[in-house]
């Protein structure tokens, strides 16, 4: 019968020959060393995570909603926003009082939390930035929205909650709001409402906008004809009423602007109009502004073009030089 050797006479039992145990597979005591030698190590390893717990990932870290919250309202924040389309179908319905056309610029800072928003009515200078920050609220149970106004004044935050497929901002119900801050906004992939305190006209109804690169070649040669053209390029405008302006060597003034409608009525009875991209070339002269033409495609194309044979003009969101070569 093989003698069992004691734990400690490893390292205590001077009798005990150590040296042919740990060199020699079948020397006495191999078994009972090896069950010593786990058991030991298994209480070092123990003890060690029972002194550094935070090495160890735990599971149930589930988030509150508003910090899930604040993760997308700070994505789709930043961006160029305008109410062209609804200005020009306010003039177009007769709505009155009609909506100026604004503009709306957020853009973010590296943290995803701190937002500059400036709102200019277009064709005016005066600009008054504000100062958004998104701040996860334990009490209320939501995402607040500080805001400043330029002057750094501190004004009634809004609270974002989550509606179908957007989010919607309002006032805590005890608190006024500054005129030069928004009293509710209204956040979708696609657009932005603003509601402005006191105002006649209702919503800012603002359209995210997309930026386009163009270039104008006048006159505009086509069918592989080799004739002389100038060539207008490095022209940025957005889809939502953006347009730019130029002179050729002739001294015309001529103008590429670009329009996704978004159509809130039908322009024919009993049919359904779709949405569509429209490029518009115009030309401004002492007698006023004029359009001489335009062409449509699908609202979500990321390019558009059009040949008059005397200009021609071309807009996209990628450069061909960019784009991935097809068969």
């Amino acid at each position: 019968m093989t003698k069992e050797l004691p734990c400690a006479s490893l390292y205590t039992d001077l009798e005990t020959d150590i040296e042919p145990i740990l060199t020699n597979s079948t020397a006495p005591g191999v078994p009972i060393m090896l069950r010593s030698i786990i058991t030991r190590l298994t209480r070092i390893v123990t003890a060690l995570l029972l002194l550094q717990p935070m090495a160890v990932l735990a599971q149930g870290q589930d988030s509150s909603r508003w910090e899930r919250d604040h993760i997308v309202i700070s994505t789709m924040l930043n961006g160029i926003y305008s109410n062209g389309n609804q200005a020009y179908f306010d003039k177009r319905t007769k709505v009155t009082p009609a909506h100026l056309p604004h503009d709306l610029l957020i853009e973010g800072a590296d943290n995803k939390s701190i937002f500059s928003a400036t709102l200019t009515v277009s064709n005016e200078s005066d600009t008054q930035p504000l100062t958004w920050v998104l701040v996860n609220d334990t009490d209320a149970k939501a995402v607040r929205m500080d805001i400043s106004l330029a002057t750094g004044e501190a004004v009634c935050p809004l609270y974002w909650s989550r509606e179908a497929a957007q989010f919607r901002a309002s006032l805590a119900p005890d608190c006024k709001q500054n005129t030069l801050a928004p009293e509710e906004l209204v956040l979708s992939q696609q657009q932005l409402w603003w509601m402005i305190p006191g105002a006649q006209t209702g919503d800012l109804k603002l359209h995210r906008a997309r930026q386009f690169s163009c270039y104008a070649d006048v006159p505009g040669v086509g069918g592989g004809r080799d004739e002389p053209y100038n060539r207008f390029e490095n022209i940025r405008i957005h889809d939502q009423g953006g347009e730019a302006w130029f002179t050729t060597e002739k001294g015309r003034t001529l103008g590429i602007s670009l329009f996704s409608v978004d159509w809130p009525i039908n322009n024919y009875t009993g049919f359904f109009t779709r949405d569509s991209l429209v490029i518009y070339v115009m030309e401004k002269d002492d007698s006023g502004r004029r359009e001489h033409g335009y062409a449509f495609t699908l609202p979500e194309a990321n390019r558009i073009g059009i040949n008059l044979k005397w200009m021609l003009a071309n807009c996209f969101m990628v450069s061909s030089n960019d784009d991935i070569p097809v068969m």
